[in-house]
């Protein structure tokens, strides 16, 4: 699903939590930034590198540290959107 896509979901379907400890809201942000689902966003945590999980987590990232997120993300999401394509082909 592209970024343009994503930007019309709502924090209901992105799985915010509005109870829950500190972990919880770390990740309420990212899946608020991103606009991305719970299944999206444990497929991308699974799938990144620790090189790419430190950029993820750039506190004060530059323009193209941005775009380098963006495509990453995009990336991966299109990789799990592709693999459950063809699991589905095959059963």
């Amino acid at each position: 699903m592209s970024r343009l896509l994503r930007r019309n979901r709502t924090n209901k379907e992105c799985g915010i939590k509005t109870s829950g400890g500190l972990t919880d809201l770390f990740d309420n942000i990212i899946k608020s930034t991103w606009r991305i689902t719970d299944q999206e966003y444990d497929s991308i945590l699974e799938k990144m590198t620790d090189e790419e999980m430190d950029l993820f987590l750039t506190e004060k990232p530059s323009f193209g540290d941005m775009r380098k997120m963006i495509i990453l993300v995009e990336r991966l999401l299109s990789l799990s959107e592709y693999r459950d394509e063809q699991i589905k082909k095959i059963l």
